[in-house]
């Protein structure tokens, strides 16, 4: 009975063995489940990279040449190349080194057309683009190129005395509107005692003379001219023109200065030949023929320039136009030198006379106090008469006004007593004259030109209204254009804008 139970026991134990085995052997060969959720592993995200466009190529042609070139004129074709990771949104092109959009594309191809003649200055522009993404990203390029467009000839002679002195009241060079001008001359070059044209003002000229040849290249039309003598430095003129050695050596050293300093000619404003001017002038009767030997010396040695190196050079003269200056110059003779004739058809009545008058009337007054009253109309036709041709003269127009102070207040002001003057720019008067501080403008229908009046002071100047009425006698009378003393005295371009406007219609 014992040893049954025992076996019994034994028979269990042996039975729960095999059972644990059995379970052990079938875990151990069960596959392993890879259900994710019984187990997560963490996903690997690929990055990403969105770069900014890149540009390939940025390229320009002009239409006068299609091949590329840092020289442009006309309509130049702008063209660029660039790619991106996804696409390209937009591209921008600017002048001016991105001050001015000329345009912009939003599609290929990225060709824009840039039309440089007449809106752009000559000189150097900075070419700018910009190209955007899709995701906001931008590139940017930048080149330089050089415009250059040939600037048709004017019709008319824009001719603007620039005074260097000028620069020492801050209106410099780099001041002038050089695109309404076809001629700068440079106020004034001197007269050494040994007959040579000197520089006048070394302290400023030099820097000058830079200046002006750097407008130059921003304007190809323009030509400078280096103007001789003027009330001040007229005093070795005549000792100049003395003889035929003396003028062979002005004439030399005319040629010196042209070339050494950048102009393309001389302009001589001998104040005055024969009598009058300045009270230290050297004068001799013999200057009425000296003169136009003078000239004529001059104007073989620039022919003689010209053969050597291809260029053109001018000669002019600036001269007084009134019958008395006239007589004292040899003008059938003497035209045939000069490339042209600047009247100065003003400074007719200023502070030197006895009573109040016109500083530059277009016509003469039948009115006037004066028995020897004489016009800007007289001058011309004086010079005609005397054999000059039309085209050959350039009418003077005043960019300045005669003061009279202490007027009496009869005929608002003309034609009265007075008690000293002075002059004022245009710039002045505008500024605090004209329909200003008790002044009030009368019209001279007379003498087609204004004058103003406070009961006290009178002044004679021109305005855009008169301007307007000389320019309209210039081309009736086919005149060669005009010529504008001087530039700084109209700083804001009133009037020049106006004489422009006029001969260009």
């Amino acid at each position: 009975m014992q040893l049954r139970r025992k076996l019994t026991f034994f028979l269990l134990a042996l039975l729960v063995i095999g059972s644990a085995i059995t379970i052990y052997l079938f875990n151990s060969t069960k596959p392993v489940s890879t259900d994710s959720s019984s187990e997560k592993k963490p996903k690997v995200v690929e990055e990403v990279t969105d770069n900014p466009p890149e540009i390939i190529n940025f390229t320009h042609t002009s239409s006068s040449d299609e091949k590329e070139d840092s020289v442009v004129s006309g309509d130049v074709k702008l063209q660029l190349e660039a790619k991106d990771d996804y696409s390209i949104n937009k591209v921008e092109f600017y002048s001016s080194n991105g001050d001015y959009l000329i345009g912009e594309k939003t599609e290929a191809p990225y060709t824009i057309n840039w039309s440089t003649d007449p809106w752009v200055e000559n000189g150097e522009q900075i070419l700018k683009i910009v190209v955007y993404d899709s995701a906001g990203q931008k590139a940017v390029a930048t080149k330089k190129v050089t415009v250059e467009n040939k600037e048709e000839e004017a019709d008319y002679k824009m001719v603007g005395y620039y005074a260097g002195w000028s620069s020492y009241s801050g209106f410099n060079v780099a001041n002038i509107d050089a695109s309404k001008l076809t001629h700068i001359n440079y106020a004034f070059a001197n007269i050494s005692n040994d007959g040579e044209i000197v520089v006048g003002d070394p302290a400023i000229d030099h820097d000058n003379f830079k200046d002006l040849q750097q407008l130059k290249k921003q304007h190809p039309q323009l030509k400078t001219m280096i103007s001789v003598g003027g009330w001040t430095w007229s005093k070795n003129f005549s000792n100049a023109a003395a003889s035929e050695d003396s003028r062979t050596k002005f004439a030399e050293s005319v040629r010196r200065f042209i070339l050494e300093n950048g102009f393309d000619g001389v302009d001589l404003d001998w104040e005055y030949p024969v009598s009058g001017g300045h009270p230290d002038n050297v004068n001799r009767p013999e200057d009425k023929r000296n003169y136009t030997l003078l000239l004529k010396k001059i104007r073989e040695t620039l022919n003689d320039q010209e053969k050597k190196d291809g260029k053109e050079y001018l000669l002019t003269i600036a001269a007084g136009a009134s019958e008395s200056h006239a007589a004292n110059m040899k003008l059938s003779e003497l035209h045939q030198y000069v490339d042209y004739i600047q009247l100065m058809t003003y400074d007719i009545n200023g502070e030197w006379d006895e009573l109040t008058g016109l500083n530059a009337p277009l016509y003469k007054d039948p009115n006037s106090a004066f028995s020897w009253q004489w016009s800007v109309q007289d001058g011309i036709e004086t010079y005609m008469e005397s054999g000059v041709p039309a085209d050959k003269l350039v009418m003077g127009l005043p960019f300045y006004g005669r003061v009279f102070h202490e007027a009496n207040a009869d005929n608002n002001g003309l034609y009265q007593d007075f008690n000293g003057g002075t002059s004022l720019s245009y710039g002045k008067l505008k500024a605090d004259y004209i329909e200003k501080n008790g002044f009030e403008r009368y019209w001279i229908e007379e003498t087609q030109v204004p004058v103003l009046y406070n009961g006290n002071t009178f002044i004679s100047y021109d305005d855009e209204e008169s301007i307007a009425k000389k320019t309209d006698f210039l081309k009736k009378n086919d005149l060669g254009g005009a010529m504008m003393w001087e530039l700084s005295q109209d700083p804001d371009r009133v009037l020049l804008n106006r004489i422009y406007q006029e001969l260009n219609k």
